[in-house]
């Protein structure tokens, strides 16, 4: 009966901390807000009093006192390290097979400590302890500790990933626990009119000026990548666009009504040869309530959403449509796209979920002619018996292509088909291997320098060590283009572009790219030749 009883305690106690986190986001009333808020604040108390046993069913929900267990990548352990120092340990109850952490243990062992390390005497976790004998800290933190060094960087994150070391993070009294995970906002708004729906015209909503958005000062911006980085970590998740954000590129747009979006450029060191990447995160009265991230390509933007479980039931499309706008306000593109894994296809969750009529009815339609036709028909029979929900093999093949929605002023001309990003790569493989360099760093320092050439860059001295990356990084592209050819006003735009890849802020070549579809046309056409055949944007 006891057992019973603790274990509904439980029950209750999750179910209880889910209600406070949805009415802290979407309260009815401020004094509802206010309730919620300080329920959330005390919390953990009530965890406390629970049984060993009992607690720990409440492990892995995030929730103030309870714990994670999970293999985090090297990027959120060192981020784990830095803000939670003492909070995590490593999980050797769950560490079954040391040899991948013995191989990266034997990249600090110093020539003295061979023998020992490797006599058989001692096994890992009771090395680990004598190692960190005397280190003020956990385990987790003595480890984390011998891979500071930058110059290895790359190493010390290939080794740990391939460990795929086990956590325990305890978040008695942390400020990254679901529970008390906010970046404050104001003033609160409340719900009193209930939950909005999407809008009647989505391309109308979307092309609606917010104005301004600031970016925030860099304190503010580390501020909200650590919100950003927990609202993940707390439930077991973890995306490229917030381990590596910018703090000195953070946006943050005030959509109204308490509703504000994070977008996050990336840092320099990060960022991708050509799209421009940059992550969001939805706030409702400043709490975090879902994410997701963008590929800025040109005119077009490829992104999708995820809601957290506490906050479906919500707004979702609404949200969604606010995000839309925010793209598009910061980069004025005129196309979203959403791929298939968004709709359901090797995606479970988007597939039960219905993913596919979620962004349909937002005026999405999908590229493949025969997926167009099918949703038609499953439309169509939906219509004649309001009961009808499309069937799981339906869905799965409703979700096998792209969707795009098109805004008011999409061209053509515009549309960069994803198809020819692979297709660039190929190239740069085979510019690369055309250089015959006894090394292939040998071979992009050459093109580097061809490129440079031929683009009339008189001196790369005068250009950032981040502009000289990013034109390395797309030296390849523009080499596979023959720039040499190109005219002198052509060149200059290239200049201009290059530099903003490597720019401070990555959004300038956001901007950039999508004023000038320059890169666009050269691109297209090496890709077609390449593919000996013509592509066009769908209707």
């Amino acid at each position: 009966m006891t057992a019973t009883r603790d274990h509904n305690r439980a029950s209750l106690l999750k179910r209880q901390h889910h209600d406070a986190c949805f009415a802290r986001a979407f309260p009815a009333s401020l004094e509802e807000q206010k309730k919620a808020h300080r329920e959330l604040a005390r919390f953990e108390t009530g965890i406390e009093g629970l049984p060993k046993k009992q607690k720990a069913k409440l492990d892995e929900s995030g929730i103030a006192g309870t714990r994670i267990h999970y293999c985090f990548s090297f990027d959120v352990a060192r981020w784990l390290a830095t803000t939670s120092p003492g909070s995590v340990a490593i999980d050797w109850v769950e560490l079954s097979d040391c040899e991948s952490l013995d191989n990266l243990l034997r990249q600090i062992l110093q020539p003295s400590e061979d023998e020992y390390f490797d006599s058989g005497y001692v096994d890992t976790r009771e090395w680990v302890a004598l190692a960190a004998s005397g280190y003020e800290g956990t385990d987790f933190d003595w480890l984390m500790a011998q891979l500071r060094h930058k110059k290895f960087e790359v190493v010390w994150r290939e080794l740990y990933d391939a460990a795929e070391v086990p956590l325990v993070w305890d978040l008695a009294k942390s400020r990254f626990s679901i529970s008390r995970n906010i970046f404050p906002l104001a003033p609160i708004v409340a719900r009193e009119r209930g939950f909005r729906s999407r809008p009647g015209n989505t391309r109308k909503e979307i092309e609606q000026a917010l104005g301004s958005i600031p970016r925030l000062p860099k304190r503010d911006g580390a501020r909200m990548i650590n919100v950003a980085m927990a609202s993940l970590a707390a439930r077991h998740r973890e995306t490229y666009h917030f381990n590596f954000a910018n703090p000195e590129e953070v946006y943050l747009a005030d959509v109204g009504e308490g509703v504000a979006i994070a977008v996050f450029g990336l840092q320099a060191a990060h960022r991708f040869p050509l799209e421009c990447t940059m992550g969001y995160l939805i706030l409702s009265n400043g709490v975090p309530v879902g994410y997701g991230g963008a590929s800025l390509l040109f005119k077009q933007v490829n992104t999708g959403i995820n809601i957290f479980d506490d906050y479906r039931g919500s707004e979702a499309a609404y949200l969604w449509v606010q995000v839309m706008r925010v793209y598009h306000s910061l980069v004025g593109c005129t196309r979203f796209v959403a791929n298939s894994y968004q709709l359901g296809h090797d995606n479970s969750e988007a597939l039960q979920s219905g993913a596919f009529w979620f962004y349909y009815h937002l005026g999405y339609r999908p590229v493949s002619r025969e997926i167009r036709q099918l949703a038609i028909s499953e439309l169509a029979k939906k219509r004649h018996n309001k009961a009808y929900r499309s069937g799981r093999q339906t869905l799965r093949k409703l979700a096998n292509g792209d969707m795009h929605l098109t805004l008011s002023g999409a061209r053509r001309s515009d549309f960069f088909d994803e198809g020819w990003l692979p297709t660039l790569s190929k190239l740069a493989t085979r510019e690369i291997g055309r250089t015959a360099s006894a090394t292939r760093k040998e071979a992009v320092d050459l093109l580097t320098n061809n490129v440079a050439r031929d683009l009339h860059i008189r001196s790369l001295n005068s250009w950032t060590s981040n502009e000289r990356r990013s034109l390395r990084a797309m030296a390849p592209f523009i080499a596979a283009c023959e720039p040499d050819s190109w005219s002198q006003s052509t060149k200059r735009t290239a200049r201009k572009i290059l530099r903003a890849k490597g720019g401070r802020f990555e959004l300038d070549y956001a901007h950039r790219l999508c004023s000038d579809n320059l890169l666009l046309q050269y691109f297209r056409a090496v890709c077609q030749r390449e593919e000996g055949l013509r592509v066009s944007a769908p209707d």
